[in-house]
């Protein structure tokens, strides 16, 4: 594996091409996500209450997804720009957890969506339509992506909850 400044590196590199912000062609990178995600991975929708049917053309006009792109986007930067500091990566981890508590989210959608398994391979995809990634950046998202399911899921297990 390499070291973490160099996953930190990777990830932020690949990055470059999907940037948050409220200018219109950011505003679109988070939106495009959800429309990768939906157009490419239909079985991932039923998590999405309200949007189980949405085709990527729903999403495009959806405010919705518009915004909750920019939140999936600025926590990938996250994770990538923490990810060199394993305890604050950690602690995001664990944060993003409590966060999703409230929906009382079954343990298997942690496993499904949130794990390298999933949401890490839907969102290297989602990359590799807005720029080239190579073997290393991708194997960089994946390790990342690991170690990421795995504190969220350990962390399920220290509250007590279904993991």
């Amino acid at each position: 594996m390499a070291s973490r400044v160099e996953i930190s590196h990777l990830c932020k590199q690949s990055l470059e091409s999907a940037k948050v912000g409220t200018g219109p062609t950011e505003l679109q990178n988070g939106t495009d996500f959800y429309k990768y995600m939906f157009g490419n991975y239909p079985d991932l929708r039923v998590y999405f209450k309200g949007a189980q049917t949405f085709t990527p053309e729903d999403v495009q006009k959806s405010d919705r997804f518009q915004k909750q792109g920019q939140r999936i986007l600025l926590a990938c930067h996250i994770l990538a720009n923490t990810f060199s500091d394993e305890m604050t990566f950690k602690a995001y981890a664990r944060e993003t957890v409590n966060r999703h508590r409230q929906f009382k989210m079954d343990p298997a959608l942690w496993h499904a969506f949130f794990t390298v398994f999933a949401f890490f391979t839907v969102f290297v995809g989602y990359l590799s339509t807005k720029t080239q990634l190579d073997d290393t950046m991708k194997k960089a998202w994946a390790d990342l992506g690991k170690e990421f399911g795995d504190e969220c899921l350990d962390h399920l297990k220290n509250l007590g909850l279904p993991h």
